[in-house]
């Protein structure tokens, strides 16, 4: 058994034991339980951040518990009270793995067994990639941790909070991911069922991350979800914009999880919509101009609807569009952005990168695409435009693009298949005459195209 598969299991049987110092099994309305792998390079904003939140610490309505992995040092679970951050005793103290979910959800279950509340605010603390990939091999989403060389991939995020719930016997109240990129369409999905309300950053978040005593100031014993929500968001952006943590570049915001099935149900009618027609001029336009990320793959889905909805005519897709912009602003429910750069960047990402080159086929096996036709919509995108390509460089007498087009076809492209054969039928066969080898060339890839 490896020192990383130890270590967990050395948490597992501690969860049932009972600790001190300030070890409290008393219902309180609020327990802030933080998942602070600091495990890399991040580590002494780590140490930071527990030092902000014992500013306000723990009294007769909020707990404040924290799990926090050291970059060069053993991992230990913390109780926060005013001034005073308290190892608890009787737990392990050793090196973990915080990319492993299941320490996550072993993590809840002993904070919600030793630390009850009405009310839980889970807040994972780390790198962040929205649902992206990391190396060669494991695509992850949220917390690498640097011994392991691991972290939990979106679908594992899925599984975990799905336990959580399960654990729970409800939603958690707020899942707050401190760390880069992890407020998008693709991560909110798997929230659904299982999280209330989702607090995270579209962009990449500056080095201090939250400001922990800024916003647990806010925080009362009769503070709703929503409201503790939306005083975070406010709070995060205030403190970069000349306040606490000085003047930085940050986004950050809130979705409601209850209106995401409205949302993703908009997506598919817009996706369906515009895999209907042809509007890759449309398309391209506004991809030129949409507000992109540190990761220059992931756009603001609100301020794409609006560049297109300013220029495609279409009936049916702005329909859709005026759907799915409805739907987007009843699903996000704060947002702040700090720095001109950041200034249409409106609190979701989504997914679209610029060419069919970038597109990660990892992305198929999100349980987002399983329902949402979002990708297959980017797709459709990249295959009109290399049908266009390939039969513009026809015309001037290169079949390169129209070969490699006419290999890669596959019979769910029926549509464009007919589309781009009938284009090469007129412009080759009914409007001119093409050099007898292009022409018997021509009229091979026409036949194999539409046999596909």
């Amino acid at each position: 058994m490896n020192r990383v598969c130890f270590s967990v299991l050395l948490a597992c049987i501690f969860l049932s034991a009972t600790f001190s110092p300030a070890f409290s099994a008393e219902m309180k309305e609020w327990t802030l339980a933080v998942y602070l792998n600091a495990d890399n390079n991040l580590d002494p904003f780590g140490v930071e951040d527990q030092e902000e939140m014992s500013k306000i610490g723990s009294s007769d309505w909020l707990n404040i518990v924290s799990l926090i992995d050291r970059e060069k040092g053993p991992a230990s679970y913390n109780y926060i009270e005013k001034g005073k951050i308290s190892k608890i005793e009787g737990m392990p103290e050793t090196e973990l793995d915080m990319g492993d979910y299941k320490l996550l959800v072993n993590f809840m279950s002993w904070v919600t067994k030793n630390y009850p509340a009405k009310k839980y605010a889970l807040v994972i603390w780390n790198h962040g990639s929205g649902w992206k990939k990391a190396g060669k091999s494991a695509t992850r989403g949220i917390s690498y941790d640097d011994s392991s060389n691991r972290g939990i991939t979106t679908n594992e995020l899925s599984t975990a909070l799905g336990e959580i719930r399960t654990n729970l016997g409800k939603n958690l109240d707020i899942l707050t991911m401190d760390a880069c990129l992890m407020q998008m369409a693709e991560v909110a999905y798997i929230c659904q069922d299982k999280v209330d309300y989702i607090i995270a950053s579209e962009d990449v978040e500056p080095g201090k991350g939250a400001p922990y005593d800024d916003i647990l100031v806010k925080l009362s014993a009769d503070s709703t979800p929503e409201n503790f929500a939306k005083t975070w968001v406010a709070a995060f952006a205030a403190s970069y914009n000349n306040g606490s943590q000085g003047y930085e570049s940050c986004t950050q915001s809130c979705v409601k999880v209850s209106a995401l099935p409205q949302l993703f149900d908009a997506m598919n009618g817009f996706s369906k919509s515009a895999i209907s027609g042809k509007f890759n001029v449309e398309f391209t336009k506004a991809l030129k101009k949409v507000k992109k990320f540190e990761d220059r793959d992931n756009i603001d889905l609100l301020h794409f609807l609006k560049l297109l909805s300013s220029s495609i005519k279409d009936e049916s897709v702005v329909t859709s569009c005026e759907k799915l912009t409805t739907a987007y602003q009843e699903a996000v429910i704060a947002f702040s952005n700090i720095d001109d750069q950041n200034e249409n960047a409106f609190g979701l990402a989504v997914y679209f990168p610029l060419s069919s080159h970038a597109f990660d086929n990892e992305y198929e096996k999100l349980d987002f695409s399983s329902s949402v036709k979002w990708g297959e919509m980017v797709q459709d995108f990249y295959r009109k435009n290399a049908a266009d390509k390939a039969v513009h460089n026809a015309g001037r007498g290169r079949l390169d693009d129209l070969r490699r087009f006419v290999s890669s076809a596959t019979s769910r492209e029926k549509d464009i298949n007919r589309h781009v054969a009938q284009q090469l039928n007129f412009k080759f066969f009914s409007e001119k005459a093409s050099s007898s080898e292009s022409s018997d060339e021509l009229k091979k890839l026409v036949s194999e195209l539409l046999a596909k």
